[in-house]
């Protein structure tokens, strides 16, 4: 008997995607397969399409909850499955129909706990795709997968952290009780580096099914958090740990993590701060800025890592007084470039 395959699908409002992303998974040809779909108390028509699609097809069972994040959603996910194998999708994207026969019978003739695909990406602003590709193989060890991830997967461009160009064996994810964070963005790639200094069996696909839809001013980096810096901080120090227990040792890979952090924090200061939303005052910000400088962990990051912030002279200022911790000359570059903006 053809294994079940269960799909999860967190939604928040997602009414304008919903009904041509749900037919990306209908028309599977894998056809044994449960669909979770995950309402996180969305508060446009989302609620009401999720109950109107189940209706159309028995395989569908709607969850709602109240909102908690993407991680929330797909944790239900996790914990509703019954089937053999897990698929996470996003419905704001699109799916090759062959993918979950394909993955199917990868899984079972390869017998791997993982499976890892490339992707085509393009802006939402544009209509070309670029191929994401990975070389195809074969792994059955721990430290090959740990080679494999420092040599390609952890540079694919657009990045690998990602849940919906994986397919899950959802007996490997009970046995460690795997779960995703609760943090409002950067979920995958946490919930990833869980399972990689745990697994042996994975196969790597050279082939791409998902199309990734980068959509241009919608990423995490627009969106007001206000804990975006304890977000940051924290995968931050679960990439070190990570780092740590997988024995990487590898100095292109620490700069990554410590670059990655510098940068963040970067964005914490120079858009979050400053965000419509954000309700800080200048004393306020100027107070807020201070803390995070006085981070040592920060401070380490930033004098080990060498970042270039653009050969523009604001963009060059802006750098310059936030590697050397100039508070006052970095909210004035900050309003300026605001103020140009504005012009």
């Amino acid at each position: 008997m053809e294994p079940l395959v269960t799909v999860a699908i967190a939604a928040y409002n997602v009414e304008k995607y919903l009904n041509e992303g749900m037919e990306y998974i209908l028309n599977q040809t894998y056809k044994n397969i449960e669909i979770l779909l995950v309402d996180d108390g969305s508060t446009d028509n989302t609620p009401q399409m999720c109950d109107a699609i189940a209706e159309k097809d028995k395989r569908i069972h709607v969850i709602h909850k109240e909102n908690g994040g993407l991680g929330s959603a797909r944790n239900v996910g996790i914990d509703y499955a019954h089937g053999e194998y897990l698929y996470f999708f996003d419905v704001d994207d699109s799916l090759d129909k062959e993918f979950i026969a394909d993955s199917v019978k990868i899984a079972l003739e390869k017998k791997v706990d993982l499976i890892v695909f490339g992707y085509y990406a393009r802006f939402s602003n544009e209509t070309n795709e670029e191929l994401i590709s990975l070389t195809e193989k074969e792994i059955h060890s721990n430290e090959e997968l740990k080679q494999i991830y420092i040599n390609e997967l952890l540079w694919m461009k657009h990045g690998n952290g990602f849940a919906w160009n994986k397919f899950y064996k959802m007996d490997f994810l009970k046995k460690h009780n795997f779960h995703f964070g609760n943090q409002r963005i950067q979920q995958d790639e946490p919930f990833n580096m869980q399972l990689y200094p745990k697994l042996e069996n994975v196969f790597i696909c050279g082939r791409a099914y998902y199309h990734y839809v980068l959509y241009v001013n919608a990423n995490a980096g627009s969106r007001y958090l206000p804990n975006k810096a304890e977000i940051i901080e924290d995968v931050y120090r679960k990439f070190m740990d990570f780092y740590r227990e997988w024995n990487i040792d590898n100095k292109k890979v620490l700069e990554y993590i410590q670059t990655r952090f510098v940068k963040g924090m970067f964005g914490v200061i120079t858009s979050n701060f400053y965000h419509k939303l954000c309700p800080f005052s200048n004393k306020e910000r100027e107070v807020k800025i201070k803390e995070i400088f006085s981070n040592p962990e920060l401070k380490k990051c930033v004098d080990s890592v060498n970042i270039s912030y653009g050969k523009n002279p604001i963009n060059y200022l802006q750098g310059w007084a936030f590697a050397n911790q100039k508070v006052r000359l970095l909210m004035w570059m900050i309003e300026l470039k605001r103020i140009l903006k504005r012009i």
